[in-house]
């Protein structure tokens, strides 16, 4: 899914350096966005012994517009390694997932709330169908963030996601997914997240299925470094069980604190 921006006062081309708690909210918070680097480490864990681990190498650059305004480009490059059952015929699979990449704006709205909208191409880039959605999908997302407290923010956002080119004779990709993540910041530069999902699937009979995810993290005293892990869980059964993630994300500071 598109991170967006958070705008706040600075010059016309670079944006102004971010506090930590900032930093915190943005690995949940859609709106807030800085340039950045990451890796993200995911394990999923499905019926019937399969489990797939993809490491996900990330970037983005973000730039100020003008006063009130922010853009961000963003890419990713995931490696996906595949173990299933022998039924399946495809044991241990390694090699290229999917490679997104995605472009946003964003607006400061007042001193506690943002909003930012922004558009991603997945792409079909997967080196064996077994590692990737064997689709090309465009998706679309709106976010509008609020800061209840400087401890305390939460983020709506909605996201529709439709395939426009499918391979390998999987079917089209039509849905919508909302979502409701919110961040509370602790003392000593840590966090707590909870994310709700909703996903409603046009190409099933406007099938929905709900999806719940808890998170932690530390911002690091000495570096702009944030380390995260997650969890996350369907509520509806199906063949996933269960997927975690262990992120580590670099910001670039352009002032010094």
């Amino acid at each position: 899914m598109l991170a967006l921006l958070n705008v706040t006062e600075g010059s016309s081309a670079e944006l102004p350096e971010q506090t930590p708690e900032e930093q915190l909210k943005a690995l949940s918070d859609q709106t807030i966005l800085s340039s950045r680097v990451w890796l993200d480490t995911e394990w999923d864990q499905y019926e019937h012994g399969e489990h797939e681990a993809t490491w996900t190498f990330g970037g983005a650059w973000a730039w100020r517009v003008r006063d009130g305004q922010d853009a961000v480009v963003r890419l990713t490059l995931p490696i996906v390694y595949d173990r299933t059952d022998a039924a399946s015929g495809h044991n241990d699979i390694g090699g290229l997932g999917d490679i997104e990449i995605a472009t946003g704006t964003a607006f400061s709205l007042s001193n506690t709330w943002r909003t930012g909208g922004g558009i991603e191409l997945h792409t079909d880039s997967a080196s064996n169908p077994a590692l990737g959605d064997s689709v090309w999908r465009g998706v679309t997302s709106w976010s509008v963030a609020h800061d209840f407290t400087n401890w305390l923010s939460a983020t709506f956002t909605a996201e529709y996601d439709r395939s426009f080119a499918e391979a390998n004779n999987v079917s089209p990709q039509n849905y919508l997914e909302l979502s409701l993540p919110t961040t509370i910041v602790l003392p000593q530069q840590w966090s707590i997240s909870a994310t709700y999902k909703l996903k409603i699937d046009f190409e099933n009979d406007d099938h929905l299925t709900h999806t719940i995810n808890g998170g932690i993290a530390k911002h690091l005293a000495r570096y702009p470094v944030v380390v995260s892990a997650t969890m996350e869980k369907p509520m509806d059964g199906g063949n996933k069980k269960f997927q975690a993630n262990l992120t580590i994300t670099y910001y670039f500071e352009r002032n010094a604190r």
